[in-house]
């Protein structure tokens, strides 16, 4: 099966925030102790793991290592490797705050492991083995560093390995002994012998390879291309198709402007929010989507954990300690943004947004916004392809009406990575979808503690004990509704201290396709795919 992949190559984490990204498809050649499920939100599965147990005072979780368990090499994988691999991410600025719970690993066996906690085991501490860290074989990465890049072909264990690989490509080739192909949490999975992703980094040249039949399987995240650039003889017989996949474990915004709140003078929240009442969802919507997007009022929109209205109860009895380190509204009023007609002149936001700017102390000095003492108001909007530059165009015209010096600055990916890790830039468009439920990757994105770390996809800098708090209070949760209750509080604040311009919410996974595969349902992940003969054989 070949598959495509542009430049835009993200992990589930959100996107390529702290390292070079790591090729597409590259997870599949390793196995995690633990895995979900699609369609659970509370459903936990082992894969290395064959069994897991949890101490009395559950500050203790062991982990049993299955028999069969094997790397590529064929040695086994053993508690050994589990150490290396957990010893080896505590000691990563990623690994260190991610895993922060984890005291200390001790092996008890050849098969037998020991996760010994700082705290109580919780959901959230599950949700991170299910995804990270990947077991590494300590005998292959002996005396080298995992941190660093490599050309030399990682050994792993899981459904796949690498074949080939050049800068336009990978080719992964599926392990035919592979020791966990009987297992129930991969029955039915892997059906491919060979996995083929070509990389574009022109998405013009890209449709058209998927449009001559190079390409089988595409995820179209352009919707004006969804629309109108597969309207060729082939899908009008069938043979070309699309569809749409519904992720049930996973919500956030697809898009939106992060603003670095660590940057003056986008420090001042009245300034955030300023900026964010300016920008015309329903134009933008209007003029280059079709009207097909939603907007994000949330953090974690259409699912439980998005705040709606006002705050329940159990939201205030969290929120009532911090009342005074947090916007009043919080209380009285739900969180919205100005809609419009989507004719492009809404001089009402933009009359509301100019009085949040005098009330930060910016006033207009002929055609300029300047400060108390002259400076002119200028931000620059980091871009890293002309999708983007698209979006941000008609806002930066709108902010220049406002008297503010905006301009976009289109980089490439080695230097977008530099200026994100050191955090020299003012504004970018990002990404951030995050799973469900959200604990997991609460402190890598919106802690304190990541705000002061240069390498975490806390982007924006969002730094408020308030919401260190509520972060602590989602963590330690251990029924659903207290979950819900922290999360939406949590939202509720994050959403008040404007740290992005929240655009369209995710949604459906549009995927375009040739029809020469089965499935075992019309919503299924392609890992679940198998090769069709006879319909193989009508798109030659």
């Amino acid at each position: 099966m070949t598959f495509s992949s542009g430049e835009d190559i993200r992990n589930f984490a959100g996107e390529f925030d702290n390292t070079v990204a790591a090729p597409p498809g590259f997870g599949r050649i390793y196995d995690t102790l633990i895995v979900r499920s699609g369609d659970e939100l509370g459903g936990f599965y082992g894969r290395l793991a064959q069994g897991i147990a949890v101490t009395g005072d559950r500050k203790t979780l062991v982990f049993r290592l299955h028999p069969q368990a094997r790397f590529h090499d064929g040695e086994p994988v053993t508690a050994a490797d589990v150490k290396f691999t957990l010893d080896w991410a505590l000691s990563t600025i990623d690994g260190g705050l991610v895993l922060a719970w984890i005291a200390a690993v001790e092996v008890t066996g050849e098969r037998e492991v020991r996760l010994h906690l700082n705290e109580t085991l919780k959901d959230a501490h599950l949700r991170f083995l299910t995804a990270e860290p990947r077991i590494l074989p300590e005998h292959h990465w002996r005396g080298r560093n995992p941190s660093q890049t490599t050309l030399v072909e990682p050994v792993g264990s899981g459904p796949y390995r690498i074949e080939r690989w050049a800068r336009d490509y990978i080719r992964y080739r599926r392990v035919e002994d592979y020791w966990g192909r009987t297992l129930p949490v991969t029955r039915g999975l892997y059906n491919f012998d060979e996995l083929h992703y070509d990389i574009y980094r022109d998405a013009t040249v890209l449709r058209e390879s998927l449009r001559k039949g190079l390409i089988d399987y595409y995820v179209e995240n352009d919707v004006r291309h969804w629309t109108s650039s597969y309207d060729i003889p082939a899908a009008g017989e069938g043979l070309l198709r699309r569809g749409e996949v519904t992720s049930r474990v996973a919500a956030g915004m697809n898009t939106a402007i992060g603003l670095n709140s660590k940057r003056p003078p986008l420090d001042d929240v009245r300034v955030r929010e300023a900026l964010t009442v300016a920008f015309d969802f329903d134009w933008l919507n209007r003029a280059l989507h079709g009207g097909t997007y939603e907007r994000a009022f949330s953090y974690f929109p259409n699912s439980a954990f998005g705040a709606t209205g006002l705050p329940t109860p159990d939201e205030v009895a969290l929120l009532e300690p911090l009342r005074d380190d947090i916007d009043p509204r919080v209380f009285a009023e739900p969180f919205d943004l100005p809609s419009t007609d989507g004719r492009g002149d809404d001089r009402e936001a933009l009359a509301e947004a100019r009085v949040l700017l005098e009330q930060a102390g910016w006033r207009i000095a002929g055609d300029r916004l300047v400060n108390a003492a002259g400076e002119p108001f200028e931000i620059e909007f980091i871009a890293r392809n002309i999708d983007q530059r698209r979006i941000l165009i008609p806002y930066v015209n709108t902010l220049q009406r406002l008297g503010i010096d905006a301009r976009i600055r289109l980089v490439e990916v080695a230097q977008f990575i530099r200026l994100i890790r050191s955090r020299e830039f003012d504004a970018i468009v990002r990404g951030l979808v995050l799973p469900l439920p959200p604990m997991a990757l609460l402190p890598f994105q919106f802690s304190s503690a990541a705000a002061h770390r240069p390498m975490t996809s806390n982007l924006t800098g969002v730094d408020d004990p308030a919401v260190d708090a509520l972060i602590a209070h989602a963590l330690q949760a251990t029924t659903m509704q207290d979950m819900v209750a922290a999360c939406r509080a949590l939202d509720r604040v994050l959403l008040r201290g404007y740290y992005h311009i929240p655009l369209e919410s995710s949604g459906d996974t549009r995927i375009v396709y040739w029809d020469r595969f089965g499935q075992p349902g019309t919503d299924a992940l392609a890992d679940s795919w198998w090769y069709d003969p006879e319909r193989a054989q009508r798109t030659r």
